[in-house]
Formats: C-alpha cells, sequence, structure tokens
C-alpha cells in the first residue's frame, strides 16, 4: 500500500495544538506522482465543521486527516466525491484533536490523538487498539508491520501493528525541545532524540545532548549516533531520507548525514541572509526533496541546496512565511506559498528604521493565501492559486499530493484541486 504524504502547517491557524512548522512529516525520497502544472480548479470541498485540519495522508481512494483543534476527531473522506465516510472520536480523550499524519499499515491506521497512540479500523474508524501516551507533537512511523512512536515516558517504541503489543523499546531522556519524526528506511529507524550524558549530582547539575540515532528497525539496536558521544549535539528536524543521506535542519543551518557510517557529508551549511541592512543567520523551513537538490524557504527567499555539496544552487527572493510554507514537490514542480519577487517585508510591520538619521522606507507585508506552483527547470512560476476565505486572506496549511493534483487545507475546509 502506498501512502502519500508531504505536508506542512502554518502555525497561526492550530493554536490549540500549540504546532509549528518542525512538525513537518518525516520524508523518504523525493514523490513519485504527477504534478499539477495548469491553473488550478477547486473541484472538491470538505467542510465537517471546523476549522483547522492537520496535516493528511492517501491511501487508496481515502483521504485521513485530523482536526487539529476544537472538538478533535479523525475523518476518513472519501477522494472522489469528497463525502466523509466515518468519523473517530473515541472516548476517555477529553478533545481528541489530530495535529500530526496518521499512518497506514494494511487495513490499520495509526494516529496520535490527544498525545495518545491510537489503532482504528481503516474501514469503520472503530478503536482496535490503544497504545502509551506520546511525547508531546510526536509523531508515527509504520513499516513491515511496526509502528514506531515516542512516549511520554522518554520510551522510544516499537509496537506491533496488528495487536499493539510492544515488540522493543530504547530508553531516552524525557527532556528538551527535539521534536521525533522517525522515518525507517532499508532496516533502519532514523529519530532525533535526548541522553543523559551525565547524571547531576552535589555540585553539578545533569548533562544531556541530542543526536540523530540510527537505530535497528527490529532489534532497535542503536547503529549509530550523530553527532558521535562526547562530540556535540544536535536535534535535526524537518528530515528528508534520500538513499544514502539523511538532510535535516537544525535551527538556521542544513545538515547531511551518511546513512550508512553517521558521518557527516558536508561540514553543516548556516543560511545567513540580509535583514533589515545586517547579515544574520535565518531559519529555514519547508524542507523538501526536490532531485538533485533540497529546497527551503526562509522569510526573504526559496533556496535550493546542491544534495552533494549543500551550497545554494539557486534561490528566488520574495516575501514568504516560514509558519506555513506549503512546500511539496511533484515531477519537477514545486508548490509554496507566498509571494516570488516581492521585495523583501520588514521583520517588524510598522517599526520605523533609520539609516544615516534618516528614516528608510520599508517594503509592506503582503497577505498570506497564495499558494503557487513552480518549475523547477525553468524556474518560471507556473500558477497562482487563491480562494475567498471567511476571515480573509487565511493561509494554506497543508498540501497532500496525488497524481496530477493536491490536496491542501484552508479556512474551514479541506480543498481538492486539479
Amino acid at each position: 500500500m502506498t501512502v502519500l504524504n508531504l505536508a506542512w502547517r502554518g502555525s497561526g491557524s492550530v493554536a490549540a495544538s500549540a504546532l509549528c512548522t518542525v512538525l513537518a512529516l518525516a520524508q523518504s525520497g523525493a514523490s513519485p506522482v504527477g504534478p499539477l502544472r495548469t491553473a488550478p480548479r477547486e473541484t472538491l470541498t470538505v467542510n465537517p465543521g471546523f476549522r483547522d485540519w492537520g496535516p493528511a495522508t492517501i491511501t487508496g481512494t481515502t483521504i485521513l486527516a485530523g482536526n487539529s483543534s476544537n472538538r478533535g476527531g479523525l475523518f476518513a473522506v472519501d477522494t472522489l466525491t469528497g463525502k466523509v465516510k466515518w468519523t473517530s472520536r473515541p472516548s476517555g480523550y477529553g478533545n481528541p484533536w489530530v495535529a500530526t499524519a496518521p499512518a497506514v499499515s494494511g487495513d490499520i491506521v495509526i494516529t496520535i490523538m490527544h498525545n495518545t497512540l491510537v489503532a482504528l479500523s481503516l474501514a469503520t474508524g472503530r478503536e482496535t487498539w490503544r497504545g502509551p501516551a506520546t511525547m508531546q507533537e510526536a509523531t508515527v512511523a509504520v513499516s513491515s508491520g511496526l509502528a514506531y512512536v515516542l512516549g511520554d515516558d522518554a520510551n522510544f517504541y516499537a509496537l506491533e501493528v496488528a495487536t499493539g503489543r510492544e515488540r522493543w523499546k530504547v530508553a531516552f531522556r524525557r527532556a528538551g525541545s527535539c521534536h521525533a519524526l522517525p522515518i525507517v528506511r532499508e532496516g533502519s529507524v532514523y529519530v532525533s532524540a535526548m541522553v543523559l550524558d551525565r547524571p547531576a549530582d552535589a555540585n553539578r547539575s545533569a548533562e544531556a545532548s541530542e543526536h540523530l540515532f540510527a537505530l535497528d528497525a527490529t532489534t532497535g539496536q542503536e547503529r549509530w549516533r550523530y553527532p558521535q558521544a562526547g562530540s556535540g549535539s544536535a536535534c535535526l528536524e524537518q528530515p528528508i531520507v534520500t538513499a544514502d543521506t539523511f538532510y535535516g535542519v537544525r535551527s538556521q543551518a542544513l545538515y547531511a548525514v551518511h546513512l550508512g557510517t553517521g558521518r557527516e557529508r558536508w561540514k553543516p551549511v548556516e543560511v545567513r541572509r540580509p535583514v533589515e541592512g545586517r547579515v544574520r543567520g535565518v531559519a529555514i523551513a519547508g524542507l523538501v526533496d526536490a532531485g538533485s537538490v533540497v529546497i527551503g524557504m526562509t522569510p526573504g527567499s526559496l533556496i535550493a541546496f546542491d544534495k552533494s555539496t549543500g551550497q545554494t544552487a539557486w534561490e528566488i527572493a520574495g516575501q514568504y512565511s516560514v509558519g506555513s510554507p506549503s512546500t511539496a514537490v511533484a515531477g519537477g514542480v514545486l508548490y509554496f506559498q507566498g509571494h516570488p519577487g516581492a521585495p523583501p517585508a520588514a521583520e517588524v510591520q510598522g517599526r520605523v528604521l533609520y539609516s544615516g538619521g534618516r528614516a528608510v522606507n520599508q517594503p509592506a507585508a503582503l497577505p498570506p493565501g497564495t499558494l503557487n506552483a513552480l518549475d523547477l527547470g525553468t524556474r518560471t512560476v507556473l500558477w497562482s492559486f487563491s480562494r475567498p476565505t471567511a476571515e480573509p486572506n487565511w493561509p494554506f496549511g497543508f498540501v497532500t499530493l496525488f497524481d496530477g493534483g493536491l490536496w491542501v487545507d484552508s479556512y474551514q475546509a479541506l480543498v481538492k484541486l486539479q
């Protein structure tokens, strides 16, 4: 069963679950689906009566996504008709909000509801088993009949998809802000987590560090960690895994780690750009796989990084929101939210800057809510799309691909574009 899911969400519209863009889904290589190259039509609009959607997963003719605020719940929607097949709000969760992407294995859907792992029937939405409480903002991955998730007790679990029975667990440290986004690839599971390096004593506080771990997917045995023990700390988020490399972001830098050895492919590349007359590090968001490059977004640029060196292959200036990048790649086309070519906006709107004693005019921030398609070969914009919303200029959220089109969430709607 193929599950296609490349997703991002705007932080401004998921207030109840306190999500941010670092919770993008892990990616395992570029998407094989065909792109939407012509101006899109909104062919289906799904509105079950709430505002905020979490990331979605497509399996067969069903798209699965949850309400990330309000009453919560997971929804199965027919991709051909837009009708809701079932809604799941199991008891015992309070508001069972779903803020991360569900995973599918056979006829089982596994999702996190209100920080608890839950397995549901794909056909009916009925609960089949309930797993451990999960770490805040954790995500779940499935492969070869096992589900992987970081628990609230800081154990990283491998559970049998069919029964929820524990196969193995690895203890990490329950601290820090590193978000566990596991990826399974060729018998290994890759996850960032924190470990205790030295316990506290009467004279010193405890010391801990964050690492990317490669674990045997069957046994949980550690194969390597990056950085190596005693040589630093790094939580790598927005993960992309290709045939031989793990790409990830730490704050304002891009990393590449060899899957076989756990060593750097090249030195981390810090992204520094002019911001209001001063060059400094800038945040990277929306990292996606685009063949020979990985592409990320900063407030003032779309940047393509050469996979072999980490150096900038090309860059398009403009106004972009790292809080809701809405990036995805299909067949040589990049989807993204923002305004390519626009002059960079002032970091703080309404603030007066001075240069040489004179006030400097700062470009105004353009409104959000514009989704674009960029031809990666020519780097020309193929189309731009916006839609009216009850709250004007509401940003788009997660993009989920299918052959020749995409689903994306908007204000009170999950929409299909073709």
